[in-house]
């Protein structure tokens, strides 16, 4: 896990301190901007897609598209199209940007905001509206299967040069609850249960360890061997707005 995150979303999500995030065939072609996964706010498309990018709306979910497909203007599927292939031309990528946007390793997620019984209807470029065919290739997930599916979680930081995690550990899901300390050392958390804007996490013990033998692993596959276990809330969103990274990837 320390060579690969994504934010997404982030997949942040999904580089971070140290680059410890990122594994896969590299398409040296195709190149997006990067940026920090520490929060920002954008109000709109300003025409640079990073690995991690707001959206107008976190909507009901996250569609996750193959390495080719088409998306199109209308519910119906018969309007305008444009196909896309991640893995082909760049210039089929153009103007077409993600919440979890990689493709260089395969990965393009869509904010959901609605389906019908043959569409999602998803968001690019922040806010504007498309449409992918309800089939076999696309898979949709809530937030809270898309989070609690991820290798691990931690907090997004503050721009500044302090770089202070948001949000605060909490006993219970609410802002005015108690609060609880972690380890010192670059956080993790693992993700136990999702209730609203609130996730329910148990702190990562063997991510600062040296020769971690878990590295690699979703974190469920070892989170219960950790003694004495820091279990609490965080905050993930907030006013629409994404407040942790999310790995997708080892």
């Amino acid at each position: 896990m320390k060579n690969l995150i994504v934010a997404v979303l982030a997949v942040s999500l999904f580089s971070c301190a140290e680059n410890k995030d990122k594994i896969g065939p590299i398409k040296k072609e195709i190149v997006p901007v990067r940026k920090d996964s520490n929060i920002t706010t954008i109000h709109h498309y300003d025409g640079r897609c990073n690995i991690d990018n707001d959206v107008s709306s976190l909507g009901i979910g996250m569609v996750i598209a193959p390495l080719k497909f088409v998306m199109y203007d209308d519910s119906l599927l018969k309007g305008e199209s444009q196909q896309v292939d991640m893995y082909g031309k760049y210039d089929s990528l153009n103007n077409v940007c993600s919440c979890v946007f990689d493709p260089e390793y395969g990965l393009m997620h869509f904010a959901c905001i609605g389906k019908t019984d043959r569409a999602y209807k998803v968001l690019i470029n922040y806010s504007q509206v498309k449409w992918l065919p309800r089939e076999k290739d696309f898979q949709f997930k809530t937030w809270e299967q898309y989070i609690e599916s991820s290798f691990g979680i931690r907090r997004k930081t503050t721009t500044d040069s302090t770089r202070t995690p948001i949000g605060l550990v909490r006993k219970e899901p609410s802002d005015q609850a108690d609060t609880l300390s972690i380890p010192a050392g670059q956080e993790m958390f693992c993700a136990m249960q999702v209730k609203g804007d609130w996730i329910k996490v148990q702190y990562d013990c063997f991510y600062n360890t040296e020769n971690n033998p878990y590295e690699g692993q979703p974190c469920h596959n070892f989170i219960n061997k950790c003694a004495n276990p820091v279990t609490g809330w965080l905050r993930w969103r907030q006013d629409n707005q994404q407040l942790i990274d999310i790995f997708l990837m080892p």
